[in-house]
């Protein structure tokens, strides 16, 4: 083991930092075990050479595991074991094979007998620590290491690997390293090595559950378990993948599709069950596909989110017209309400010229919502809106679209949001704009779904979660409503007059759509705290029914999106890729 950096020890005088580092010995510990164990007592303090360890803590009630911090070199833990015969406060575990430096309490206190300054310092050391857990921050996956692995017959890991790394390099500062083999002669530490030679090393697994698959395995941050459509697993892959799974490794679903595809093909389904974070679609051949997958698998990729609103969210497509005259493409998308329409279509891939086509045809070109009958369960009987999305979408499922997609609806059974990540698209989708008392609830297995937007019309915050990079989240509905009442004809406030109903009363279908909205304003106000940008055209005004507006909405939309990045206020989210 070469003479690693050890920062913690420089505020030492040179007498005392020798002796500490002289009864410093180093240990290996191989990926996925444990260092040690949240309530078992502590003897030893570690720093860490190569490799990562995770820390994390159980809840006792509920048994869920909390993920704490990530610990790279030159990174420490364990220093109150020294001072404390406190148990362990949390479980760490190397999450690669990983190198450390271990000083036990033992050998600490032969230490102090000989520095009796050494005890005040590690004293400061851990008050210090001790503020900086109480400010720590969300964890953040940045993967250095990637291992590829063929789930099925048919996709070459070796050319999936050389593609993937020229895209990392394209992308990324630095250079990838690509491994498919064990070198002759090296051992397992040779492999550190490697990787601090390296800004990203992929790992090429060919055979499933050899040695070499097992060490690409465990050395790596992100999984890629790359298949082809329709095919089943190679055998013992779901084993393999199963004894991989881990709360720190991040697995994605890799779908090798033919180049001419129009829309993804499944997979087998005992492939779709493999455990994984994302399922990504890539087109042989495809650079564009390619670059997506290394964006997101490296946490640089775009996202957006488009809130809920009615017409208002014809604004999204003025917005979308802005971004791609910028040249912002769009790697994954979601949405509530209309904005669950546009991000749709954009993840089947269509162009922006389609997405407005036919978004015109179903909401201005027609009227929807007028098949009225008996309100029993809502004012129409939704038969429009089905057929309209059927015509649509019909066929598609949310995990086997171009783009990663998600979309919310709210679950009136549990009362908690529903967030959509697989299924048949049009059945999310119908969920997802059910405006209740206007449309029929969506009922399943699941619960009785209504319109998104009464429990999250901006789901900014779900897609900051997916910690795939930066979102843009897009505003439509948190505009003032009822600021002003319509007009009435004569006619109009004769009978209003007749029925006793006073002029100054909005129309029972803007309430509805408004009132599907009110409800989760608070929310809206939090999730765009999670967005690296926030645009919020100025649609103060715009009724929600006002579908033969779509030009001047459009426009509005566009107009805000220019100036923003005009102005530089969406650097931080378009700035994120090379």
């Amino acid at each position: 083991m070469n003479e690693p950096r050890i920062p913690f020890l420089s505020g030492l005088d040179p007498a005392a930092r020798a002796a500490v580092r002289d009864r410093m010995v180093g240990i290996a510990v191989a990926g996925g075990w444990p260092l040690f164990e949240e309530g078992e007592a502590g003897d030893a303090l570690y720093t860490l050479v190569s490799g990562s360890v995770g820390i994390s803590t159980r809840d006792a009630r509920t048994g869920v595991v909390r993920r704490v911090a990530r610990l790279v070199p030159p990174d420490s833990v364990g220093e109150m074991a020294l001072l404390s015969d406190a148990p362990r406060s949390a479980t760490a575990t190397a999450l690669r094979d990983s190198q450390l430096l271990r000083l036990t309490r033992d050998a600490f206190e032969d230490i102090v007998a000989e520095q009796p300054g050494t005890l005040l310092y590690f004293s400061r050391l851990l008050a210090d620590r001790l503020r900086a857990v109480q400010k720590a921050r969300p964890v953040e996956r940045a993967p250095r290491t990637f291992a590829i692995l063929a789930v099925t017959e048919g996709p070459s890991v070796t050319e999936f690997g050389t593609r993937l790394a020229l895209a990392f390099d394209g992308i990324l500062p630095g250079r990838t390293g690509c491994l498919a083999q064990w070198p002759e002669g090296v051992d397992e530490s040779w492999f550190h090595s490697f990787e601090a030679g390296h800004d990203r090393t992929i790992y090429i697994a060919q055979q499933i559950d050899c040695p070499w698959c097992r060490l690409c395995l465990r050395q790596a941050d992100h999984v890629l378990l790359l298949a082809a459509p329709g095919k089943p697993p190679r055998p013992d892959c779901e084993a393999c993948v199963a004894r991989t799974r881990s709360e720190w490794v991040r697995m994605d679903l890799v779908v090798d599709q033919q180049p001419d595809a129009e829309l993804p093909r499944p997979l087998h389904p005992a492939v779709a069950a493999l455990p994984a974070s994302l399922r990504i679609q890539v087109r042989s051949g495809q650079p564009t596909d390619v670059c997506r997958l290394a964006r997101l698998a490296s946490g640089c990729a775009r996202g957006v989110a488009f809130g809920g609103g009615g017409a208002r969210g014809l604004a999204h497509l003025g917005v979308l017209r802005a971004l791609e005259e910028a040249g912002c493409g769009v790697d994954f998308v979601g949405g509530t309400s209309m904005g669950a329409i546009i991000a749709a279509s954009i993840a089947m891939g269509w162009s922006l010229e389609r997405i407005h086509h036919q978004t015109i045809e179903s909401f201005v070109g027609q009227n929807p919502l007028n098949d009225y009958t008996l309100p029993y369960h809502a004012l129409t009987r939704g038969a429009k809106v089905d057929a309209g999305l059927a015509q649509r979408f019909g066929g598609a499922r949310l995990e086997d679209l171009w783009l990663p997609f998600f979309c919310v609806s709210s679950n009136l059974t549990t009362g908690s949001a529903m967030i959509h990540h697989n299924g048949d698209l049009p059945t999310a989708l119908r969920a997802s704009i059910a405006i209740p008392g206007l449309l029929p609830p969506v009922c399943t297995e699941d619960g009785v779904l209504v319109d998104g937007g009464m429990m999250n019309n901006l789901p900014a915050d779900i897609a900051a979660r997916m910690e795939r990079g930066p979102v843009l989240a897009i505003d439509v509905g948190s505009d003032l409503a009822f600021q002003t009442m319509p007009a009435r004809t004569w006619r109009g406030r004769v009978v209003r007059s007749w029925l006793g109903m006073p002029d100054a009363m909005p129309a029972i279908v803007p309430l509805l759509l408004r009132a599907a909205t009110v409800s989760s304003d608070a929310q809206t106000m939090m999730a765009v705290a999670s967005a690296a940008a926030v645009l919020k055209p100025r649609l103060a005004g715009i009724d929600l029914r006002a579908w033969a507006s779509y030009e001047t909405i459009a426009g509005i939309g566009y107009r805000c999106a220019q100036e923003a990045l005009g102005a530089g206020r969406l650097d931080s989210w378009r700035m994120t890729q090379g």
